[in-house]
C-alpha cells in the first residue's frame, strides 16, 4: 500500500519549536479546566498545610537520615529545572519571530508569584515570613510556570524533558529541605495553574506541521508534489493539507503531528468527554489512527462503495503519521440545489447502504464528506471515524446524518423523497428518532445555525413519508416561582418542627453555626460537585446510546436544580428521559435506563449497609470523638424522634388502607404502575443489554459507589467543622440509611426527611443534638440547597445546546 521510501534530501537536527512562528494562537477549553482545577487544588492544599500530615513528618525524618554525600545530587536536580526554564526562556529571545513569547513568560511568572504569595498567606504565613522564604516559595512555582507555558511552543521530545525535570526538581526541593512535601506539591500546582492561565489569556499554538514540513514528509513516503497548502476546513487533533502531483492529480493529506498540542493527553481527554457527533480518539496512537482509516477505506472499496482511494500511509522521520488519499470532486455542502439532481441523491443513498451492508458505519457523514466528481459520480470521503462491525444504532445515525446533509442542500422534500425511494418507509421510520441536533456532526450543526435552519420541518416531512406520527418529546417539569415558594415554606416548616421536637431553639443552633470552622465548610462545598462526576459515570453505564461524559455531567447538575420541586427519583427519571430522547432513544427505553440506573444505586446502597452491619466496622453503637465544650442535650430526644418517624409511617399506612378515598387512590396508582411497567418492558427490552456487559455494570456500580463514598466524605468534613470526628464506616452508614429512606418518600428534595434522618443518625453515634442539627443543616446546605445555583446554569446550557 505504501510506496518505497525515498532518501531525504538533507539531514537536519531535531526541531526545537513545535510550529512556525506565525501560526495563530488558540484558546482551548482545557486551559480553563486546568486553571480552575489548579486554583481549587491550591486553595485546598493551603488550607491543609498549617496542620501538616504524618507523611510530611516521615519524609522529614528520611531526609535527616540521608547521607550528606547525596546533597550535591539533589542540588543538581533542582538546578536542572531552573536551568531548563532559562533555556526555554532564552530560546524565545535568540530565535527570530519568537520574541513575543517573552510576554507569555513574564505574565506566567507574575501570576505564579501572586498565587504563591496568596497561598502562603492563606496557609497562615505573615508578609515578613513570605518575603523571608521567597526563594523556597517562589523558585519552584515560577520555574514550573515557565516550563508549562513553553510546552505548546516546543517539540514533543523537549516537552517531555521539561515534564521530567519538573518532577526531578520537585523531589529535589523536598530532599534539600527547601520546603515540605505539601508545599512542593502546592508549588508545582501553582506553576501549572499559572501556565494554564497564560494559555487561556494569550493563547497557544496548535503545534501542527507547516506545508513545507508536510511536503518533506510526502517525499519521505515517495510522493513528489508540486504544491502543498492548508485545507480550508481543519479538524482538531490533525492537520489537513491539499497537494497537487506532477501529473495534475489532487491529493488530500491528513497528518497527525507528533507535536500537535490538540493531540496531547489532556486535550484528547477533553475532546472525548465533550465532543458529540464524532467518536473520540482517546487511547489510539498516531499510527493506529492512520492505519484504521486506511483499513476502513480499503474494506469499503472492496464492498463496492465509491471512495477516494488510499495513495499512501506511513510515518515521517520526525514521527508524524500520514494518510494520503486521492482528492477529486466537489463537496455536496458547497453545491447549489440545481447542481444536485435526484439521481445524485439516490446514488449517495446507495453508496451508504452498500457501506452498511458491509457492517461499516462511516461515523462522520456530512456535506464535506459527500463528493460529486467531475464525471457526475458520487464518492464517500474520510473514513477516519469509521466503525467496523458497526452496531445498529451507529448505522441509523449515519442515515439520519445523510438525510440532514442532503436536506441542507436540496430542501426537506427532495431529500426525504430520495431517502424513501432507496431505504423504504419502514427503515425511514426506524431512523426518524435520530433526527436530533445532538446526533449530528459539529459542522452540520454550525451550518444549521448559520442558515437559521429548523430541523423540525425535516422531521415532519420524513414522518409523513414514513406514515408515522412525528416523535413527541416528553414534557419537562418546570421550576416555577410558585414551586420555589412552596419548597421554601416546606423547608422552614421542617426545620421549625425538627427544632421543636428536639427541644432546641434557633439561638442554640445559630451559636453552633457561628462556632463552626467555615474554612472546612468551604472545602466541603468544593468537594460536593465531584459527587455528580461519579453519578454521571453511572448514567453512562445505564445507557445504550453513544453519550459523552461532559453533557451527562451537566445533566446531573441540572437534576439538582429540578430536585427542588420534585422527589429525587422523579426528577432524575424525567430529565433523563428527555435527554436520552435527543439521542434517538424512545421514551420506554429511556425510562428503563433511568430505572436501571436507580436500581443499581439502590443495590449499592443496600450492599454498603449490609457490609457495615455484618463486619466489625464502627457503626451506630460506637461513640465518636469530639470537643468537650459543646452543650449537649440529653439523649431522650433520639428515641422520641425515632418513635415519631415510626408513628408517622404506621399512621400513613392505616390512612391508606382504611380511608376509602385514599385506598382507591393507592390501588389505582398500583394498577397504573403495573400497566406502565408492562408497556415499558415491551418497548425497551433492548435497554437491558447493559446488564450483560461487564463494562457497563462496572460503570453503574462503580459510579454509584464512588458517589455514596464522596457524600460520606462531605458529611465527615461538615462534622469536622463542628469539632467532632467519626469513623468513615459510621458516616457511610448514616448517609446510606438516609438515602435509602429518603428515596422512598414522595417529598420534593426530601426536604425535612433528610434533615431529620441525618440528625437522628448523628445522634445515634453520640453527637449532641444541637451539633447534630447544625451538621445536618451544613451538609444539606452544601449538597442540596446551594448546588441548584450551578444546576440552573447547567440546565440552561443543556437547553442552549439542544440536549433538552
Amino acid at each position: 500500500m505504501t510506496p518505497g521510501r525515498a532518501e531525504p534530501a538533507r539531514i537536519s537536527g531535531p526541531r526545537f519549536f513545535s510550529s512556525s512562528a506565525d501560526e495563530p494562537y488558540q484558546r482551548r477549553p482545557t486551559d480553563l479546566l486546568l486553571a480552575l482545577g489548579g486554583l481549587v487544588g491550591v486553595v485546598l492544599l493551603a488550607l491543609l498545610s498549617p496542620s501538616g500530615t504524618d507523611l510530611e513528618a516521615a519524609v522529614e525524618a528520611v531526609v535527616i537520615s540521608l547521607p550528606g554525600v547525596g546533597s550535591w545530587l539533589w542540588s543538581a536536580g533542582y538546578a536542572l529545572l531552573v536551568l531548563w526554564a532559562l533555556v526555554v526562556l532564552g530560546a524565545s529571545v535568540l530565535r527570530r519571530g519568537r520574541r513575543r513569547l517573552l510576554a507569555h513568560y513574564l505574565l506566567c511568572a507574575a501570576m505564579a508569584w501572586i498565587v504563591a504569595t496568596g497561598a502562603g498567606l492563606v496557609a497562615g504565613l505573615s508578609w515578613s515570613e513570605v518575603l523571608d522564604r521567597a526563594p523556597a516559595l517562589l523558585l519552584l512555582p515560577v520555574s514550573t510556570a515557565v516550563v508549562v507555558t513553553g510546552s505548546p511552543h516546543v517539540a514533543r521530545p523537549f516537552r517531555w524533558v521539561g515534564r521530567v525535570l519538573i518532577g526531578v526538581g520537585a523531589v529535589s526541593a523536598v530532599l534539600l529541605g527547601l520546603t515540605s512535601p505539601l508545599g512542593t506539591l502546592t508549588g508545582v500546582i501553582i506553576g501549572m495553574t499559572a501556565g494554564a492561565l497564560t494559555h487561556l489569556l494569550l493563547g497557544s499554538p496548535g503545534g501542527h506541521p507547516t506545508p513545507a514540513q508536510a511536503e518533506a514528509a510526502l517525499a519521505e513516503l515517495g510522493l513528489t508534489v508540486v504544491d502543498v497548502s492548508d485545507a480550508p476546513e481543519q479538524v482538531p487533533g490533525m492537520a489537513l493539507f491539499e497537494a497537487d502531483t506532477e501529473d495534475g492529480g489532487e491529493l488530500t493529506v491528513k497528518i497527525f503531528g507528533r507535536d500537535a498540542w490538540d493531540g496531547q493527553l489532556v486535550t484528547s481527554f477533553w475532546t472525548a468527554l465533550w465532543r458529540r457527533g464524532e467518536r473520540p480518539h482517546l487511547g489510539r496512537g498516531r499510527s493506529e489512527l492512520v492505519e484504521h482509516e486506511a483499513l476502513a477505506t480499503v474494506l469499503a472499496e472492496r464492498a463496492g462503495v465509491p471512495v477516494l482511494p488510499v495513495v499512501a500511509v506511513g510515518r515521517s522521520a520526525e514521527g508524524d503519521a500520514l494518510v494520503v488519499t486521492q482528492s477529486s470532486g466537489r463537496q455536496l455542502a458547497f453545491l447549489a440545489p440545481d447542481q444536485v439532481d435526484d439521481g445524485v441523491l439516490d446514488d449517495f443513498w446507495r453508496a451508504l447502504l452498500a457501506l452498511h451492508r458491509a457492517s461499516i458505519a462511516h461515523g462522520r457523514i456530512d456535506g464535506d464528506r459527500l463528493l460529486l466528481t467531475a464525471d457526475g459520480a458520487v464518492a464517500l470521503a474520510d473514513f477516519g471515524e469509521a466503525e467496523i462491525g458497526a452496531a445498529r444504532a451507529s448505522i441509523l445515525v449515519d442515515r439520519a446524518r445523510l438525510l440532514v446533509a442532503t436536506a441542507l442542500v436540496v430542501g426537506p422534500q427532495r431529500a426525504v423523497a430520495a431517502a424513501a425511494e432507496t431505504v423504504g418507509a419502514v427503515e425511514l421510520a426506524e431512523f426518524l428518532p435520530y433526527l436530533q441536533p445532538p446526533v449530528l456532526a459539529k459542522v452540520t450543526r454550525r451550518r444549521m445555525k448559520e442558515r437559521e435552519w429548523d430541523i423540525s420541518d425535516l422531521v415532519a416531512t420524513a414522518a409523513d413519508a414514513a406514515g408515522v406520527e412525528p416523535p413527541t418529546p416528553t414534557p419537562l417539569q418546570r421550576v416555577t416561582p410558585r414551586s420555589l415558594v412552596l419548597a421554601a415554606l416546606l423547608t422552614v416548616f421542617a426545620w421549625a418542627f425538627l427544632s421543636w421536637l428536639l427541644g432546641l431553639d434557633f439561638a442554640a443552633i445559630w451559636a453552633e453555626l457561628q462556632n463552626a470552622d467555615w474554612k472546612l465548610l468551604g472545602v466541603a462545598l468544593l468537594v460536593t460537585p465531584t459527587i455528580q462526576l461519579a453519578q454521571a459515570l453511572s448514567t453512562l453505564g445505564s445507557s445504550t446510546a453513544a453519550l459523552r461524559y461532559g453533557p451527562v455531567v451537566m445533566l446531573e447538575y441540572a437534576i439538582q436544580f429540578i430536585s427542588l420541586t420534585l422527589p429525587s427519583t422523579a426528577a432524575r427519571v424525567g430529565l433523563e428521559v428527555r435527554f436520552f430522547e435527543r439521542f434517538g432513544i424512545d421514551a420506554g427505553a429511556a425510562v428503563s435506563m433511568g430505572v436501571i440506573d436507580s436500581t443499581s444505586g439502590f443495590a449499592v446502597q443496600l450492599g454498603l449497609l449490609l457490609f457495615v452491619l455484618v463486619t466489625d466496622l464502627p457503626a451506630f453503637t460506637t461513640q465518636v470523638l469530639g470537643n468537650a465544650t459543646s452543650t449537649s442535650s440529653d439523649e431522650s430526644s433520639q428515641p422520641a424522634l425515632l418513635a415519631l418517624l415510626v408513628v408517622l409511617a404506621i399512621v400513613s399506612a392505616l390512612v391508606a388502607l382504611l380511608v376509602h378515598r385514599s385506598r382507591r387512590y393507592v390501588l389505582g396508582r398500583i394498577a397504573q404502575a403495573r400497566t406502565s411497567v408492562r408497556e415499558q418492558l415491551a418497548a425497551a427490552r433492548g435497554s437491558f443489554v447493559v446488564l450483560r456487559r461487564p463494562r457497563k455494570l462496572g460503570e453503574m456500580l462503580g459510579g454509584n459507589l464512588v458517589a455514596q463514598l464522596l457524600e460520606a466524605v462531605v458529611l465527615g468534613i461538615c462534622l469536622r467543622a463542628f469539632g467532632f470526628e467519626a469513623a468513615f464506616s459510621q458516616l457511610v452508614l448514616i448517609n446510606t440509611v438516609v438515602c435509602l429512606f429518603g428515596g422512598l418518600m414522595p417529598v420534593p428534595g426530601n426536604i425535612g426527611v433528610a434533615e431529620a434522618g441525618y440528625t437522628l443518625g448523628l445522634q445515634a453515634i453520640g453527637i449532641p443534638a444541637e451539633v447534630a442539627v447544625s451538621v445536618a443543616i451544613a451538609f444539606r446546605l452544601v449538597t442540596f440547597y446551594l448546588p441548584p445555583i450551578w444546576g440552573g446554569m447547567a440546565l440552561r446550557w443543556l437547553k442552549r445546546h439542544a440536549y433538552l
